[in-house]
């Protein structure tokens, strides 16, 4: 008699049913989260990169107007600055008879003391305001164009120092003195080498302190002249060195400003330094004010002026 085992029976407990349809759910619902965060990332990235875009937008909508304000601005500054020296030449001309006509009758020998004094007194001025225009002027030039244009030629800075001491000597107050050393000839730019001197020189003897002097050297080395002003005045505050050779600005503020200043003289003898090649650099303590030019003898290029170090 044959015996057969039958199969296993195999049979399901109601938990592990139970468990097995829970974790398919489960998978079911995490699947959904999950398709669902990707669906709000890619709507939130959509967002985002509309916000992006609409802000880039105003960016460059804000940037086309700085642009169109900055064109229109530097267009005001060149139209005042071309201004400046169309009205400084139209002065010229009734400044110039004013002067002659004053000279004239300095000429005469039977003017009172009174009158003497009166045209003496009209040809300061008149002396002043040339100068004031001559600023305007080289202000206009060094302003518009990319640089200052020079017309180099072999000549002696001691004689250009003197042709600038003998104009200025005219309606000086205060005493000038002066010493050469060695060598002081060089390859420059005579009438813009006069300018400078002129304001340096013009601006210590404004400054200086009444019956004091103004002390001008020069001084040649091998490669360079090294012109020095100085004077005892008001000092230059410690704030105002660093911004002095900046446009329109005064190094004396308060009771020892002078009127009548348009603040260029400085900055237009920084200007013809540079150009050159060279150096202009101030100092101002113990009631002491020195400003140093320093220009090398045979400069063929322009060459960057370093920041003015000031001691």
């Amino acid at each position: 008699m044959d015996c057969k085992l039958a199969p296993p029976q195999v049979t399901l407990i109601p938990e592990a049913q139970s468990a097995g349809v829970s974790t398919d759910q489960r998978l079911m619902c995490d699947l959904r989260e999950a398709n669902g965060q990707l669906v709000r990332a890619a709507l939130n990235a959509q967002e985002l990169t509309e916000k992006a875009q609409v802000a880039q937008a105003l960016a460059e909508a804000a940037m086309a107007r700085l642009r169109m304000v900055e064109s229109e601005l530097r267009a005001t500054a060149e139209f005042r600055e071309q201004l400046l020296g169309i009205v400084g030449h139209d002065l010229r001309n009734p400044l110039g008879a004013i002067s002659m006509s004053a000279q004239f009758l300095m000429s005469r020998s039977n003017l009172g003391e009174e009158e003497s004094r009166l045209l003496a007194l009209v040809l300061r001025s008149t002396h002043r305001m040339d100068r004031m225009i001559s600023q305007l002027f080289e202000f206009t030039r060094a302003r518009l164009g990319s640089s200052m244009p020079l017309q180099r030629t072999r000549l002696n800075l001691e004689q250009l120092c003197r042709q600038a001491i003998d104009e200025l000597a005219l309606s000086a107050t205060v005493e000038m003195r002066y010493d050469w050393q060695g060598d002081l000839a060089g390859n420059w730019d005579g009438a813009r080498m006069v300018e400078a001197l002129s304001n340096l020189i013009g601006n210590a003897l404004e400054h200086a302190t009444p019956k004091s002097w103004v002390v001008i050297t020069g001084v040649g080395t091998p490669t360079e002249v090294v012109m020095t002003v100085q004077n005892h005045g008001a000092e230059i505050s410690q704030e105002l060195l660093p911004v002095l050779f900046e446009p329109f600005r005064s190094g004396r503020q308060g009771p020892a400003a002078k009127p009548g200043h348009l603040g260029l003289g400085l900055y237009i003898a920084h200007e013809i330094a540079s150009s050159h090649g060279g150096t202009l650099q101030a100092k101002s303590a113990a009631g002491m004010t020195t400003f140093t030019l320093r220009i090398p003898r045979d400069a063929t290029a322009e060459s960057p002026d370093p920041s003015p170090s000031h001691g």
